[in-house]
């Protein structure tokens, strides 16, 4: 007997990966060493989309969720004991640049919405952290991003719908930041459009990518823009 699939959208979750890393990583140098390059924030808008769908695919096919949680808590430490001084601020206070929180939070925040959506009546209660940290910190993304979260879950089997739903969310969660393009402005975040054919033409590269290895490019890209940064201004 044939099973349907736990996801009716790409499931080549390694591309897709190299793919979010590659736009993380040049939207960050772009951030911190050519802020007026319009090209790199426009590519680096393709990153988020992605992670977050591969939470969602990650979730559904994972065999250990709480080994998956752990490495996303550990990364995501190693890699707030960088991402402060590597992205946001170019001073080093405390509390305040600690509290700035990495995307990995969000992907735990994420991931902790879809454990309690599995199961409502019994992991309710993984939502108040995350409301708790959204509402007194603050999460990269925000509500807006969480919501991502939630529709790539509830239309994985609804593909047309996911896609609807999902450019819907791409053209309203905009926060102001314009890119001018000639004489007209366009809201950066819009070009997360740009995240869509990865996600719903299905590909099968069969690239194989090491989780912990992914996982490491993110606290040492952040070092090394950090090292970078203070060689190159002090």
């Amino acid at each position: 007997m044939n099973q349907s699939p736990k996801i009716r959208q790409n499931t080549d979750t390694d591309f897709l990966k190299i793919v979010a890393v590659i736009s993380m990583v040049l939207d960050h140098v772009g951030k911190v060493f050519f802020p007026d390059n319009v090209v790199l924030s426009i590519v680096g808008r393709i990153a988020f989309p992605l992670f977050a769908y591969c939470i969602v695919v990650g979730f559904l096919y994972t065999r250990n969720i709480k080994r998956y949680l752990m490495r996303l808590l550990v990364f995501g430490v190693i890699s707030q004991l960088i991402y402060p001084w590597a992205l946001r601020s170019n001073s080093i206070s405390f509390p305040n640049n600690l509290l700035n929180l990495n995307i990995f939070f969000t992907l735990i925040a994420g991931l902790l919405i879809l454990l309690a959506i599995q199961d409502l009546k019994k992991r309710w209660w993984l939502i108040l952290p995350v409301v708790a940290v959204e509402l007194f910190i603050g999460l990269d993304y925000g509500v807006n991003g969480l919501a991502l979260f939630v529709i790539f879950y509830l239309t994985r089997n609804k593909r047309w719908l996911s896609f609807v739903l999902v450019l819907a969310w791409m053209c309203l969660e905009l926060p102001g930041d314009f890119i001018m393009l000639q004489d007209f402005g366009i809201d950066k975040q819009f070009f997360a459009i740009l995240a869509l054919p990865f996600i719903y033409v299905h590909t099968n590269t069969h690239l194989k990518l090491n989780k912990y290895i992914f996982y490491a490019i993110y606290p040492v890209h952040l070092l090394l823009i950090f090292v970078f940064r203070i060689v190159m201004y002090g």
